[in-house]
């Protein structure tokens, strides 16, 4: 048997995922609170719990702190984060804590089931969507690197004309009155140019232009 806590400021989740985990053989919840003290407590009172499935976001004591209060502790209980944060950093602070899941939220039943028998055979494991997300995202970084190695980005007229004027300081107004587009249209071609360099702003992206002799 798999005994779990489960550990969210809202009751209507906890009702929720209790149902849900509770359906299957072999996985009990015994116990549910509402932040990570509530957890400690129930530890402290002896409470066996091979999973703490638990939110990132907890008054009082959230999902990162609950996670070095149990390591501190002593306890073998594995704490499995469940968030509907879904950014890879909020993922990448909690592996680093100790947590041995990080899920989104927005996951398949089968998914969340999967997670729980793959920790307790001590493995860690990360929300499929979340994986596909980093893959992207290394991905680009790699074809952006590539593309800086071997050769130079090409830039069409349009796009050199757009950074020339980002250059000399006009807002995304006065570029549009002068190339005679819409504004809108000039926002989305800044932050196409910021993401085929690389950069992350606008003046990372006029240094790297200049730098590079793409633009005087």
């Amino acid at each position: 048997m798999i005994n779990i806590i489960l550990a969210d400021d809202h009751h209507i989740i906890r009702t929720s995922l209790k149902a849900l985990i509770e359906k299957h053989d072999g996985i009990k919840v015994v116990a549910e609170v509402s932040d990570g003290l509530g957890v400690l407590a129930l530890l402290e009172k002896g409470i066996k719990a091979d999973i703490v499935l638990s939110d990132m976001a907890m008054p009082n004591l959230d999902g990162l702190g609950l996670i070095s209060a149990v390591k501190a502790h002593g306890y073998n209980t594995k704490i499995v984060i469940l968030s509907i944060l879904d950014d890879e950093k909020y993922a990448s602070n909690a592996f680093i804590s100790g947590a041995f899941a990080y899920l989104s939220k927005d996951i398949e039943e089968d998914e969340l089931l999967f997670c729980i028998k793959h920790v307790m055979k001590g493995k860690r494991y990360l929300s499929s969507n979340l994986c596909i997300s980093i893959l992207e995202r290394f991905n680009t970084q790699l074809n952006m690197l590539s593309q800086k190695t071997n050769g130079e980005i090409n830039f069409s007229e349009r796009e050199i004309n757009v950074l020339q004027l980002i250059a000399d300081g006009l807002t995304n107004q006065e570029i549009a009155d002068k190339l005679y587009l819409s504004r809108r249209t000039v926002e989305s071609q800044r932050e196409a140019l910021i993401n085929k360099t690389g950069t992350k702003n606008s003046a990372s992206l006029v240094r790297f232009v200049m730098r590079n002799g793409y633009i005087s």
